[in-house]
């Protein structure tokens, strides 16, 4: 799974470049917020960032079901972002969960893990050098929900940390040239050091975003997301996902849906997970 994921960024770093960039950064209409906060596709971010003093509010909701153990999970996500500079932009979600045990007859449902992230855009994307853009990315989890009722993870804090690049080509076909948007992260998750929540793991999403009309409207999102080496209260583990979704763009509106399957590592546990997410701009 890692060997998989590392050799797509390598195909992305070293394979971007021999594409005809996009003579402008961003031709897509909107790049909103995703369903972790910062602007990107669904799950994967991107380099761009909100124009100063321009805002997004965005909510999100995702619905898990598991085989082993087996359990539905639904996730609200409420999302607010603004763009602080040129480069800058930041974000605060909420989220609201609600879980059910099958079998148990047990639901619980509460406030999650706030969290609050920066992303600093330090390198625009270069058509003339055919080169991608990259950004950092910072996210802090503030211990707001409760672990006991199992919608808190945090106990004390939590740090995310991203490397991001991304880049928009224009690849020639026989019969038309079209335009790609190619997406990438990597980086790390440590929360709680020292402490039983203890828990770290890298991180490696990757994207692809392709305009299925002419007015790039109607968009087809393409997303490989996994997690390595995942080290959590002594035990280790892995997931690898595969993310296909829709985006519709209006003028002020974006609306994404998306199915994901995961693949974990512990107990043979496949998942299937229905995503969505609206962002509305100002």
């Amino acid at each position: 799974m890692r060997r998989l994921f590392f050799l797509g960024f390598l195909l992305f770093t070293l394979g971007v470049p021999r594409f005809a960039m996009a003579s402008e950064m961003t031709q897509f209409l909107r790049m909103p917020s995703t369903l972790n906060g910062p602007s990107g596709l669904l799950l994967t971010q991107s380099i761009d960032t909100l124009p100063p003093k321009q805002y997004g509010v965005g909510i999100g909701f995702s619905t898990e079901d598991s085989d082993k153990p087996a359990f539905t999970e639904t996730q609200a996500l409420f999302t607010g972002i603004v763009g602080l500079n040129k480069n800058l932009e930041a974000s605060l979600q909420i989220p609201y969960f609600t879980e059910s045990q099958l079998g148990a007859g047990k639901s619980e449902s509460g406030v999650g893990d706030v969290n609050v992230s920066l992303k600093w855009r330090f390198m625009d994307a270069s058509p003339d050098l055919n080169f991608p853009g990259f950004a950092l990315s910072l996210s802090v989890f503030l211990p707001t929900g409760d672990p006991e009722k199992g919608v808190g993870v945090v106990d004390a804090w939590g740090v995310k940390a991203l490397l991001v690049s991304s880049a928009e080509a224009e690849i020639a076909l026989p019969s038309k040239t079209i335009l790609m948007g190619f997406y990438v992260n990597g980086g790390v998750y440590i929360q709680d050091l020292g402490d039983r929540t203890q828990e770290r793991h890298g991180i490696i999403d990757l994207g692809v975003l392709v305009p299925l009309n002419d007015t790039k409207r109607i968009q087809l999102l393409l997303e490989g997301n996994a997690r390595i080496r995942r080290e959590t209260r002594g035990r280790e583990s892995e997931y690898g996902a595969g993310t296909i979704g829709l985006r519709y763009v209006l003028k002020n509106l974006t609306f994404t849906g998306a199915l994901q399957h995961r693949f974990n590592d512990i107990d043979s546990d496949n998942t299937n997970l229905f995503l969505f997410q609206g962002t509305y701009g100002f």
